[in-house]
């Protein structure tokens, strides 16, 4: 059995499970402020002819559930430089904020530069008095990044540093007891 002049790993290969382990946190860290900013956002009643800041994240427009049908809803926000179409809600997505349930009509494109806007919105079946709501920007996309890098890209990371920590633990421990010359 002789010794075979091999040695366990060193100190140093510590070093990659350590990073691995660090940018899984910071990764959840990301995704967690994300999603307390996404449900910290409040819906603010818009007045009809008056101007919105909007920022870069963009917004959805809503109403409350059961007060509009969103079905051939048309929406535009026209600020200083363009008038844009809003993009109508795909699904029936509600929100609830603790007071009241809303339902999505339609968001802004990705690419919305940030500044002031005026929102209009025309339906031959919707009443024109009916209130909207001006809330988080509802996303797909979005949500599908934010799930995979902000909770199964940590997992995955935190895992693997994990696994890599335990074999480099078990690969040290071993190549120790092998080669303690025996007093």
């Amino acid at each position: 059995m002789g010794n075979s002049g091999k040695t366990g790993p060193s100190r140093a290969w510590f070093i990659l499970p350590s990073v691995l382990l660090l940018a899984g946190m910071v990764l959840a860290g990301i995704g967690i402020s994300s999603f307390v900013h996404f449900v910290r956002s409040d819906f603010r009643a818009y007045q009809p002819d008056s101007s919105i800041s909007v920022t870069k994240d963009g917004f959805t427009l809503y109403a409350e559930n059961g007060t509009i049908r969103a079905a051939g809803l048309s929406c535009t926000a026209a600020g200083p430089e363009a008038r844009v179409q809003l993009l109508p809600s795909s699904s029936r997505t509600t929100l609830s904020n603790g007071h009241a349930t809303f339902v999505a009509i339609a968001s802004t494109p990705q690419d919305l530069p940030a500044g002031r806007y005026v929102i209009s919105c025309e339906s031959a079946s919707a009443r024109p008095d009916v209130p909207l709501f001006v809330g988080p920007r509802v996303d797909l996309a979005a949500v599908g990044r934010l799930a995979l890098f902000g909770i199964i890209a940590p997992l995955f990371l935190g895992l693997c540093s994990v696994v890599l920590f335990a074999i480099l633990a078990i690969l040290r421990y071993r190549s120790r007891r092998r080669f303690t010359p025996v007093g």
